[in-house]
């Protein structure tokens, strides 16, 4: 195993990103509504800490 990946930290930040980036997508491919897309990221961005 590379040291690179063991050293790569995945905080709250990057996972929000991550979540972000793939409700992004289920909305280009129709699988959510513009109501359901806004609502999800609305969700994410309250319950997801990412000062830490």
């Amino acid at each position: 195993m590379e040291s690179n990946t063991q050293e790569k930290k995945y905080n709250n930040k990057w996972l929000l990103e991550k979540q972000l980036e793939t409700l992004k997508t289920f909305y280009e491919r129709h699988l959510l509504t513009k109501e359901q897309y806004e609502y999800e990221i609305k969700v994410l961005t309250t319950k997801i800490n990412t000062e830490k």
